[in-house]
């Protein structure tokens, strides 16, 4: 019997801050994703992660907890479980 993984999962990540400390909030919740080990790969305007989904949703959490102990913030999300990967993530789907 072969062994039962979550679904790889991709979210594509954007953070709007609300107190006006845009580069503040971003990097807080990005060194939170960081600080869980997720993969992610971040552009000018988007941060995209990807993994097992009990991982993502695991640091997604966390990431969020922390920049909303800092800053008011909004934090917009694009789920897909079919969406292609990163070019770096090349394979793990």
């Amino acid at each position: 019997m072969m062994e039962k993984t979550d679904p790889l999962i991709s979210i594509q990540i954007s953070v709007y801050a609300l107190d006006g400390k845009v580069r503040e909030a971003v990097h807080c919740y990005l060194d939170a994703l960081d600080a869980t080990g997720i993969q992610r790969e971040t552009g000018s305007m988007s941060t995209v992660v990807w993994g097992e989904a009990a991982q993502v949703w695991s640091a997604l959490q966390s990431a969020y907890e922390t920049v909303a102990a800092q800053h008011e913030v909004i934090v917009n999300t694009t789920m897909s479980n079919a969406a292609p990967l990163p070019a770096r993530a090349s394979g793990q789907r």
